[in-house]
């Protein structure tokens, strides 16, 4: 999970920073834990939305910004390990919110004997 934030914070400082306050929000909600972090940074167009977690992919609006499009990706997968999961939100020029969620109880064991073999 260090992986994972560390890749949702370092974006949200890459891709805002004319708008350097990082918001980071956790809390239950019924039987999982939710991780958000939002920025008001650039955003992210609506139609790229949908490919975010696809690997390579990079959003129109993080031309010219480094980075190799594996980020997300890899997050997305080390999440879904954990059983959990990750979405996204962002209006173009306001910025971005991704939502980790996550089960309470942890992974089920079947997750974690093919976490261990990897």
């Amino acid at each position: 999970m260090e992986q994972v934030f560390t890749n949702l914070l370092s974006n949200a400082v890459k891709y805002a920073l004319d708008s350097p306050d990082i918001h980071v929000r956790a809390f239950c909600e019924d039987e999982d834990i939710l991780v958000q972090v939002r920025d008001n940074g650039i955003g992210i167009d609506e139609d790229d939305l949908p490919k975010m977690f696809e690997r390579f992919f990079r959003a129109k609006t993080s031309t010219g910004i480094a980075g190799t499009g594996i980020g997300l990706n890899l997050a997305k997968t080390l999440i879904e390990m954990h059983d959990g999961s990750i979405g996204v939100e962002s209006i173009k020029g306001r910025g971005t919110t991704f939502t980790v969620r996550l089960p309470v109880s942890g992974p089920k064991t079947s997750n974690q004997a093919e976490f261990q073999a990897a």
